[in-house]
């Protein structure tokens, strides 16, 4: 039996919808069925009565859930107790975040006036958005930083989790130049002309669609050819300065190499797309440390200077 079986059962209790439930869980809907009926095979009862829309707890099911809500708790309990004993007097707090976010973000913002006065030991995962989500969920983690656009896909939501919103960055479409600086390509040609096209591959997820988000605002449809797929944002980067073709890539990644004359934005603000940087964390307490920088974040929040530091993050970019 395993601790996230049962943090399935509570969100399937909460939502009485298995796709609903399946899409807080981050999991696609046959890998959460499959872990619904594997802990009703533990159990050895039926806990869902799936013959009924929306979906209802069978009566074991709802002997089992008051249990299954203390269990869950005292697990994350214990495990932040024993954590708290058996480790330093200032814990390790646990990150993971995009690859971008992990190299040009989190250095900056983690020894930031705003951060930096709280005595913290930090270690980061950097990986891509559906590992980031997943490292979060299994309770891999402490805090999981990642891209959020409220016309992009749904990030966290319906779970028990929360979130902050801890810096800005944009989406732009960038060429690489020629010797004199100017842009080897650009998307206002004629509709025949194929445009060489530097697209995330799959396993990125998150940015990629907002990629495709922004192509929609076009005119008309562009005639992108993918020459080359990546799923980390550095390596489109440094094919688009090779002139390979044109890529999406946050702000923050390819700042330095646009003050260099290597890249520069083309379609305009049309093309380009504001995200904010969020911090998630599941609710509820956690270590000590954790707990305190949430806190902290909180409350500088509600300061009025907050949001322009907000604001820097972008500038910055």
């Amino acid at each position: 039996m395993e601790l996230q079986w049962l943090e399935d059962f509570l969100e399937i209790a909460a939502t009485r919808n298995f796709s609903t439930a399946a899409t807080a869980r981050n999991i696609s809907q046959p890998a959460f069925s499959r872990r619904i009926k594997s802990l009703e095979s533990w159990i050895g009862a039926d806990l869902i009565d799936r013959s009924t829309y929306p979906v209802q707890l069978t009566r074991a099911g709802n002997m089992f859930l008051p249990g299954c809500q203390r269990l869950v708790r005292e697990a994350y309990r214990l495990r932040t107790d024993c954590r708290n004993v058996a480790g330093e007097s200032s814990p390790m707090l646990t990150f993971t975040s995009l690859h971008t976010l992990a190299m040009y973000f989190f250095p900056k913002w983690i020894s930031s006036p705003l951060i930096s006065r709280m005595p913290l030991r930090t270690s980061m995962h950097a990986a891509d958005f559906l590992e980031s989500v997943d490292h979060l969920c299994s309770g891999q983690c402490d805090f999981c930083i990642t891209y959020v656009h409220p016309d992009g896909p749904p990030v966290l939501e319906g779970g028990p989790f929360e979130s902050l919103q801890i810096g800005k960055d944009r989406l732009v479409l960038v060429s690489g130049t020629d010797e004199n600086g100017r842009a080897l390509f650009d998307i206002d040609v004629p509709e025949s002309t194929e445009i060489p096209y530097l697209a995330y591959s799959w396993s990125d997820g998150y940015i990629g669609k907002l990629a495709t988000l922004v192509q929609s605002r076009w005119r008309r449809p562009l005639n992108l050819s993918t020459v080359y797929q990546s799923a980390l944002a550095d390596g489109l980067k440094h094919m688009a300065v090779a002139g390979r073709g044109v890529a999406w890539l946050p702000q923050i990644c390819v700042a330095e190499a646009m003050k260099q004359g290597q890249l520069v934005q083309i379609g305009g603000q049309q093309m380009a797309l504001e995200m904010e940087i969020r911090i998630f964390r599941r609710a509820g307490a956690g270590s000590h440390d954790g707990d305190a920088l949430w806190q902290h974040l909180k409350e500088c929040a509600e300061l009025p200077q907050y949001r322009s530091s907000l604001d820097a993050t972008l500038d910055a970019a």
